[in-house]
Protein backbone atom coordinates (compact mmCIF):
# COMPACT_ATOMS: atom_id res chain seq x y z
CA UNK A 1 0.00 0.00 0.00
CA UNK A 2 1.36 3.48 -1.39
CA UNK A 3 2.34 5.43 2.35
CA UNK A 4 0.22 8.50 2.17
CA UNK A 5 -2.77 5.99 1.12
CA UNK A 6 -1.98 3.81 4.50
CA UNK A 7 -1.75 7.41 6.62
CA UNK A 8 -5.14 8.16 5.49
CA UNK A 9 -6.52 4.53 5.73
CA UNK A 10 -5.37 4.72 9.87
CA UNK A 11 -6.86 7.78 9.99
CA UNK A 12 -9.89 7.10 8.72
CA UNK A 13 -9.99 3.62 10.72
CA UNK A 14 -9.34 5.73 13.89
CA UNK A 15 -11.89 8.24 13.32
CA UNK A 16 -14.59 5.49 12.60
CA UNK A 17 -13.50 4.10 15.54
CA UNK A 18 -13.96 6.80 17.47
CA UNK A 19 -17.43 7.02 15.77
CA UNK A 20 -18.33 3.79 17.13
CA UNK A 21 -16.98 3.90 20.20
CA UNK A 22 -19.25 6.98 20.77
CA UNK A 23 -22.14 5.21 19.23
CA UNK A 24 -21.80 2.53 22.10
CA UNK A 25 -21.72 5.13 24.56
CA UNK A 26 -24.73 6.92 23.48
CA UNK A 27 -26.49 2.96 23.36
CA UNK A 28 -25.34 2.88 27.16
CA UNK A 29 -27.16 6.28 27.53
CA UNK A 30 -30.87 4.96 25.91
CA UNK A 31 -30.54 7.51 23.07
CA UNK A 32 -33.22 7.79 20.45
CA UNK A 33 -33.10 4.80 18.51
CA UNK A 34 -33.48 7.40 15.17
CA UNK A 35 -30.44 8.99 16.67
CA UNK A 36 -28.43 6.38 16.62
CA UNK A 37 -29.28 4.88 13.44
CA UNK A 38 -27.47 8.20 12.05
CA UNK A 39 -24.65 8.03 14.09
CA UNK A 40 -24.36 4.11 12.52
CA UNK A 41 -24.86 5.76 9.15
CA UNK A 42 -21.88 8.54 9.86
CA UNK A 43 -19.98 5.34 10.93
CA UNK A 44 -20.74 3.25 7.76
CA UNK A 45 -20.02 6.10 5.32
CA UNK A 46 -16.72 6.76 6.64
CA UNK A 47 -15.70 2.94 6.38
CA UNK A 48 -16.87 3.73 2.64
CA UNK A 49 -14.45 6.04 2.48
CA UNK A 50 -11.30 4.01 3.87
CA UNK A 51 -12.48 0.76 1.12
CA UNK A 52 -12.90 3.19 -1.71
CA UNK A 53 -9.12 4.85 -0.44
CA UNK A 54 -7.88 0.91 -0.50
CA UNK A 55 -9.76 -0.01 -3.91
CA UNK A 56 -8.30 3.18 -6.02
CA UNK A 57 -4.83 1.52 -3.79
CA UNK A 58 -5.36 -1.55 -5.47
CA UNK A 59 -6.47 -0.53 -9.06
CA UNK A 60 -3.40 0.81 -9.28
CA UNK A 61 -1.04 -0.74 -7.86
CA UNK A 62 -1.56 -4.50 -7.85
CA UNK A 63 -4.41 -4.52 -10.25
CA UNK A 64 -2.12 -2.40 -12.77
CA UNK A 65 1.11 -4.23 -12.42
CA UNK A 66 -1.11 -7.66 -13.21
CA UNK A 67 -2.66 -6.17 -16.13
CA UNK A 68 0.87 -5.83 -17.11
CA UNK A 69 1.99 -9.10 -16.39
CA UNK A 70 -0.71 -10.13 -18.71
CA UNK A 71 -2.78 -11.91 -15.22
CA UNK A 72 -5.49 -9.08 -15.53
CA UNK A 73 -8.41 -11.08 -15.80
CA UNK A 74 -7.36 -13.38 -11.96
CA UNK A 75 -7.07 -10.00 -10.37
CA UNK A 76 -10.36 -8.90 -11.46
CA UNK A 77 -12.07 -11.80 -10.66
CA UNK A 78 -10.34 -11.83 -7.17
CA UNK A 79 -11.26 -8.25 -6.91
CA UNK A 80 -15.28 -9.01 -7.87
CA UNK A 81 -14.85 -11.86 -5.59
CA UNK A 82 -14.24 -9.40 -2.71
CA UNK A 83 -16.53 -7.01 -3.88
CA UNK A 84 -19.71 -8.98 -2.92
CA UNK A 85 -19.46 -8.46 0.14
CA UNK A 86 -19.10 -4.69 -0.47
CA UNK A 87 -22.39 -2.92 -0.26
CA UNK A 88 -21.10 0.45 -0.75
CA UNK A 89 -19.66 -0.93 -4.19
CA UNK A 90 -21.80 -3.45 -5.22
CA UNK A 91 -25.33 -2.43 -3.87
CA UNK A 92 -28.07 -4.29 -2.03
CA UNK A 93 -29.17 -6.09 -5.04
CA UNK A 94 -26.32 -6.95 -6.76
CA UNK A 95 -26.24 -10.85 -7.72
CA UNK A 96 -22.52 -11.70 -7.70
CA UNK A 97 -23.49 -15.44 -6.66
CA UNK A 98 -21.94 -17.02 -9.35
CA UNK A 99 -18.13 -14.91 -8.74
CA UNK A 100 -15.89 -17.85 -7.32
CA UNK A 101 -13.52 -16.80 -4.18
CA UNK A 102 -9.90 -16.98 -5.20
CA UNK A 103 -7.56 -17.07 -2.67
CA UNK A 104 -5.14 -14.68 -0.96
CA UNK A 105 -3.06 -12.42 -2.61
CA UNK A 106 0.43 -11.40 -0.97
CA UNK A 107 0.49 -8.37 -3.97
CA UNK A 108 -1.23 -5.76 -1.64
CA UNK A 109 1.48 -6.30 1.32
CA UNK A 110 2.20 -2.76 2.78
CA UNK A 111 5.15 -1.32 0.88
CA UNK A 112 6.69 2.10 2.46
CA UNK A 113 7.41 3.70 -1.10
Amino acid sequence: MRAGVQRDVEIGLKVAAGQLEAVRRMVDQGVYCVDLMKQLSAVQAQLERVNRAILRNHLSTCVAEAIRAGQGEQKIDELMAALKYSGGFTGSDADLSSVEVLGASSCCAVENS
